[in-house]
């Protein structure tokens, strides 16, 4: 079994969690001239909507320094927040695609999604503290951190 299998299964409570289609990917990355990274793109077509509740108790009970991913977002939820909402508004021209307990963002660097990427790296935004850091190398990375928790 692959790890984002693993990752669903074992982390989602979302029932409702629908794949994403590519007409919605190709809407994404035709409104911000992008191209998501592949293994992003996989994961949300097999599993969409991902919420992960959970993550954060484990993260908290073993000590770990790393922040819980607690919701991987809708396309529609990342346009709206890209246009009106935290990413719209920060120094770092960032794609959000998820969000942990207290609203901070995990995200792409737009200039990073110019080109076609296998991967690309995953950036965190901290709203508390007004800074956006390099967390992972890629999305596949991220998973597997939390896999191994």
């Amino acid at each position: 079994m692959d790890s984002f299998q693993v990752f669903f299964e074992r982390f989602n409570k979302n029932d409702d969690a629908k794949p994403i289609k590519q007409l919605d990917i190709d809407k994404i990355e035709n409104e911000f001239v992008i191209n998501l990274p592949n293994d992003y793109k996989d994961f949300i077509k097999r599993f969409g909507d991902t919420w992960t509740p959970g993550i954060l108790d484990i993260i908290v009970d073993s000590e770990k320094e790393l922040n819980d991913i607690q919701q991987i977002w809708t396309i529609d939820q990342i346009i709206y927040d890209k246009k009106n909402e935290w990413t719209s508004q920060l120094y770092v021209d960032i794609i959000p695609f998820a969000s942990d307990c207290m609203g901070n963002i995990f995200g792409f660097i737009t200039s990073d999604l110019k080109k076609e990427n296998v991967e690309s790296p995953v950036y965190f935004f901290d709203h508390d503290f007004d800074t956006v850091e390099k967390i992972c190398e890629s999305f596949t990375e991220l998973i597997d951190k939390y896999i191994e928790l």
